[in-house]
């Protein structure tokens, strides 16, 4: 079983994150290949254009059995069709509404495109149970055959160790007497980074927020920190590997996911989220979509920013440590060698692979 793994967006994004994840456990069990997206994000998304042409010429006189592209864009879906036309198997990941962060013409513009571009696939998959319903509602022909592949935390990563230990003391010892967040994202329209600042802005205590993470819109958050009269309170490392990451979760007092109330984020599924708890991490998040689903595990707040304020500040007086069950349930539920398996098996019924009695 040859399998191609694609991204539709660039090099440092989630959705690469994950179609990078689906490649390296996949090839525990499958001839797999993945091409990596040569381009950090781009303004006006010219890294789509240009990965459009890339794409093509890495693919050309290849064979494949099943071609999996995480997000319907032209740049991965048109290539993929040239490999479909050969034989192979379409499956999509379609892991955000897309044109929910967006409004007006482009908003169109994004959702007519990926309508279009998912007809094409023979097989779908997402990670969220609201999402797989609005897709089944959108893409008729899909109802049933939308398979549910989780959004796992690559443990072999996100795990403590001494190296990570050393790194995390240093990290305190620098931000000595204060109360140490740490929020990590992919910096672009949906981080929802103005309102943490807003959250955290009016606390009391004694803290430095560190954003871990770089992107688009890295630079329009440093103005609006300096603006916010929260220089002195916010610290950005630009971009981090997850192993880099790893040390700022275990020096963090409390870790922040924080989603609007809007429609678009009721079909997320947070791999921060999942990171943060992975390592037994504390962490304040507001109740958005499935983030509800993990209470008992999380310290949450109402949906607005004023609520989340609140709680981040009752967190950092006294807060009972939630943690270590959240990392037992990251383990049970959210293992990437674990989620896998499954898919495997429904690729292989995709396919056509007859098993072995």
């Amino acid at each position: 079983m040859k399998v191609l793994v694609l991204s539709s967006q660039a090099s440092n994004t989630g959705s690469t994150l994950r179609a990078f994840y689906i490649y390296k456990y996949l090839k525990k069990h499958a001839d797999a290949d993945y091409i990596a997206p040569p381009f950090k994000s781009m303004p006006f998304m010219l890294d789509f254009l240009f990965t459009l042409f890339y794409y093509f010429f890495m693919t050309l006189n290849r064979k494949y059995n099943a071609v999996i592209i995480v997000k319907p864009y032209p740049n991965t879906v048109l290539p993929a069709l040239i490999l479909k036309a050969g034989g192979a198997k379409l499956i999509i990941d379609i892991d955000d509404m897309d044109y929910g962060y967006r409004g007006g013409f482009l908003s169109g513009l994004i959702k007519n495109i990926q309508h279009v571009l998912t007809e094409k696939a023979d097989y779908l998959t997402s990670h969220n149970e609201t999402l797989i319903k609005l897709i089944e509602k959108e893409h008729p022909r899909f109802k049933g055959n939308v398979y549910m592949l989780k959004q796992c935390v690559d443990l072999s990563l996100y795990k403590k160790t001494s190296a990570a230990a050393v790194l995390s003391r240093r990290i305190k010892s620098v931000y000595n007497g204060k109360k140490i967040l740490f929020y990590t994202a992919h910096l672009n329209i949906a981080s929802y980074l103005d309102d943490i600042f807003d959250a955290v802005k009016g606390l009391k205590e004694d803290f430095v927020l560190i954003v871990g993470g770089g992107g688009p819109m890295l630079n329009y958050y440093k103005k609006r920190a300096a603006k916010m009269g929260l220089s002195d309170k916010v610290v950005f490392t630009g971009q981090l590997t997850q192993q880099e990451i790893v040390p700022y979760i275990m020096a963090a007092d409390l870790c922040l996911v924080y989603y609007k109330n809007e429609p678009v984020n009721l079909h997320r599924a947070s791999m921060k989220l999942r990171e943060y708890l992975a390592l037994g991490a504390e962490v304040a998040a507001n109740s958005v979509g499935e983030i509800k689903d993990f209470k008992g595990y999380v310290h949450l707040s109402g949906v607005s920013a004023k609520a989340y304020s609140q709680m981040i500040s009752k967190c950092l007086k006294k807060m009972n440590k939630l943690g270590a069950g959240g990392k037992t349930y990251i383990y049970g539920y959210y293992d990437w060698n674990k989620g896998i398996k499954g898919f495997v098996l429904k690729l292989k019924e995709i396919i056509g692979v007859k098993f072995k009695a």
